[in-house]
């Protein structure tokens, strides 16, 4: 019963230090909350594009002896005001050049659209320098990109229907069979159509689509929300990293009651010293754990963290602890004075919660491989591993390996501390 009265009068004397709970729970909640709120735009999950205002001048006409049924300008028109783009475009007609350059100026429209008088006969007559004219916002970026790709789509698309007709009668003489004139707008017609459920499903329909790109699933679980999947890593490098400092900070008890002489006498009692470590290494564990519990609830309620399958999430836990507590034992038992410690805490856990990955684990990519290979070396490393599995939605067995490596370096820390501990104080 020594070893938990020890322990509980360190946890009462650890949680009583405002110091003490600003670095346990407050100063990870609120550097991850900073980060929540510099992205808060995407809180609401709506990533959607603002919609692009676009202007559509179209005086194309078509030819007499034209053998289409309508315009080329009234299909590129229509593609602007058709139902598939309608979330993310809001087209509108003008008379004229004029009127539509009037609207850029007032920012009334983001892009103007305009489709020359016989745009028809001179692109099917071959000139090269008949074009469409597209006037755009300077301020504007990517609305007037999208539209001149949807316009030079559509131009490529004629052409293409222009070989296609090439083509089909071609293959009728090769085959003996006069091509009839008469069939051409229907062909035209089917050509079009084609096109244009084409691009639908390749724009608008991804299950249709030419290419498609997917996520990697996450485990059995899907994050509908990217502010909570980012978060919920931004949280565990908060965690982890203050998790480590609470460790040593716990484990600095011994060297200020050292000091104060209290620990002193402490060892006149006829309590062994085994005793008495324990006791304070058991605090050390129980503070960590507490600390963990708290930012993981703190985390779900403020930031909608998910973070994994039960039993996943405890393996991680856990591990998190064991390597927090032993290496907090092992750096103070080099350290001489509480003077020493702070140094040592805060130069000595930023570097290797650097090393580890701690402060990049929400960014793809942020580390580079000879940092990634070292964090293999490192416990924080392997802890950020144990909980971007539980955060992926991994099982219970697929943190095995990050589990057990992590225990077995913050076992074997331990041991060398507490040793180290016992010599100091035999």
């Amino acid at each position: 019963m020594k070893i938990f009265d020890i322990a509980l009068n360190d946890l009462t004397r650890s949680f009583r230090s405002a110091f003490a709970i600003g670095m346990m729970v407050v100063a990870p909640l609120m550097l991850t909350g900073l980060i929540y709120f510099a992205f808060g735009s995407m809180s609401s999950g709506d990533v959607s594009m603002t919609a692009i205002k676009v202007g559509v001048v179209n005086v194309d006409q078509l030819p007499a002896d034209s053998v289409l049924d309508a315009p080329i300008g009234d299909n590129i028109r229509s593609m602007f005001f058709d139902e598939s783009v309608e979330s993310w475009i809001a087209a509108s007609d003008y008379a004229d050049e004029a009127s539509a350059r009037a609207a850029v100026d007032k920012q009334e429209i983001g892009v103007a659209v305009i489709i020359p008088q016989n745009f028809t006969a001179r692109y099917l007559s071959g000139e090269k320098d008949v074009q469409v004219l597209i006037v755009s916002d300077p301020t504007l970026s990517i609305g007037p990109a999208v539209v001149e790709d949807m316009v030079t789509m559509m131009v490529d698309g004629v052409a293409g229907g222009g070989i296609a007709i090439e083509t089909i009668m071609e293959r009728l003489q090769a085959n003996g069979v006069q091509p009839d004139t008469a069939q051409i707008p229907a062909w035209v017609e089917r050509y079009t159509n084609w096109y244009k459920d084409f691009q639908r499903a390749l724009f608008h329909d991804p299950d249709k689509a030419a290419l498609v790109l997917v996520a990697p699933a996450a485990g059995e679980t899907e994050t509908a929300d990217p502010l909570a999947q980012m978060m919920g890593l931004t949280m565990a490098g908060q965690m982890i990293f203050f998790a480590f400092f609470t460790g040593g900070n716990s484990m600095m008890s011994i060297l200020r009651e050292d000091e104060e002489g209290t620990l002193a006498r402490l060892f006149t009692t006829p309590t062994d010293r085994t005793k008495i470590l324990m006791g304070k290494f058991l605090a050390v564990f129980i503070t960590v754990l507490l600390q963990g519990m708290v930012l993981m609830l703190a985390g779900d309620f403020a930031f909608g963290i998910q973070w994994g399958k039960p039993a996943s999430v405890a393996l991680a836990l856990a591990a998190q602890v064991i390597a927090a507590a032993g290496l907090g034992v092992l750096l103070i038992s080099f350290v001489k004075s509480t003077k020493q410690g702070g140094p040592v805490l805060g130069g000595g856990l930023t570097i290797l919660g650097m090393l580890g990955g701690l402060f990049t684990a929400n960014i793809p990519g942020g580390m580079p491989e000879a940092f990634n290979a070292i964090g293999n070396f490192i416990p924080q490393g392997w802890v950020l591993k144990g909980w971007r599995m539980a955060l992926d939605g991994s099982a219970a067995g697929g943190l095995l390996v990050p589990f057990f490596v992590t225990v077995a370096m913050g076992i074997i820390m331990f041991v060398i501390g507490a040793m180290m501990f016992r010599k100091r104080y035999a």
